[in-house]
């Protein structure tokens, strides 16, 4: 009796545990994007974050005072931001806006803004189902004349966003975006 309860805790406790890891592994969500590391092209980035789900539900229960900017903020489930100074070498940042670019159509990501400008490249991209985005991309290189300011941008939402909550959200904020 104290082998098979032994094994029982053991059995349960362990798809108690994959589980937790699957339920926690962002890579498998469908608004995930993978962006290579410039890391080893230059180094740190100048801004990184990384809020996952956890992270998310704090947030979100701090800003109890605007019920609406909370909800859309616990329907997320992560957000990934690296900015990178580029410092005379955009190559590499724009290789990866490419590969990304390509990479994501093949997975019915619908591209929703494109700028091929003198100094600067913008994608944005964002992946819908059932009318609802899962994810949102944005890639911004600004391959500027200055050298201080040449950046690499690479930002990635994922989970629920309705465009309806955001615009609400915004609309208290005093921030017209029209998404009606």
């Amino acid at each position: 009796m104290k082998k098979l309860l032994s094994a029982f805790i053991f059995f349960t406790s362990s798809l108690f545990i994959g589980s937790s890891a699957f339920a926690n592994d962002i890579t498998q969500e469908r608004g995930y994007v993978d962006f290579a590391s410039l890391d080893s092209v230059y180094g740190e980035p100048k801004v990184m974050v990384n809020l996952n789900k956890t992270m998310l539900g704090f947030i979100s229960k701090i800003n109890m005072s605007d019920p609406e900017a909370s909800e859309l903020i616990s329907k997320l489930k992560a957000v990934r931001v690296q900015i990178y100074n580029m410092k005379g070498n955009d190559q590499p940042a724009l290789d990866l806006i490419a590969k990304v670019s390509a990479d994501i159509k093949t997975k019915d990501w619908l591209p929703i803004v494109s700028v091929n400008g003198k100094d600067e490249k913008v994608r944005v991209f964002t992946k819908i189902t059932n009318d609802i985005m899962d994810g949102l991309v944005v890639m911004v290189i600004n391959n500027s004349e200055s050298s201080n300011e040449r950046e690499a941008v690479f930002i990635n939402i994922v989970g629920e966003i309705d465009p309806a909550q955001i615009n609400k959200v915004t609309e208290s904020l005093n921030i017209d975006i029209d998404l009606k």
